[in-house]
């Protein structure tokens, strides 16, 4: 299923005449908070806001670019996590809204340590191992 999404896009993009050297990423959106496992977001409220996403937004791990800064260790006051802007791999460029889902598009970035690993995972092994949203 993977493999037939990410060859139709890169068909797409390619006969668009654009590079298809990017990331698709369709999921099914949870707002995670540190004290619950998740709350459902409705699809019209994240489409709604999606100036905002593409504004002010990132594609990263695990939401640690922003959780990270909220995991300090309480002895010392310190960060767990050294830098939590390490863990963000790319930008948003378009999100899209059809019948059954939302879906970003974004830039991964290039030579950065966690977003060469994501586009790996992704292009090179099988099945592809998305590390978005799962």
């Amino acid at each position: 299923m993977v493999d037939g999404v990410v060859d139709a896009v890169v068909a797409e993009r390619e006969a668009e005449g654009q590079s298809a050297d990017w990331l698709f990423v369709g999921l099914d959106f949870l707002k995670a908070t540190p004290h619950t496992e998740g709350e459902r977001i409705l699809k019209s409220a994240l489409f709604a806001d999606r100036a905002f996403y593409l504004e002010k937004g990132n594609i990263d791990l695990e939401h640690l670019t922003i959780l990270g800064y909220r995991m300090v260790d309480p002895a010392t006051g310190r960060l767990l996590i050294k830098n939590p802007r390490d863990y963000e791999i790319g930008l948003p460029v378009e999100v899209r809204d059809t019948a059954h889902a939302i879906f970003a598009k974004g830039d991964i970035y290039r030579g950065h340590e966690q977003a060469d690993k994501i586009w790996h995972s992704i292009t090179t092994q099988t099945p592809p191992q998305p590390g978005v949203g799962t």
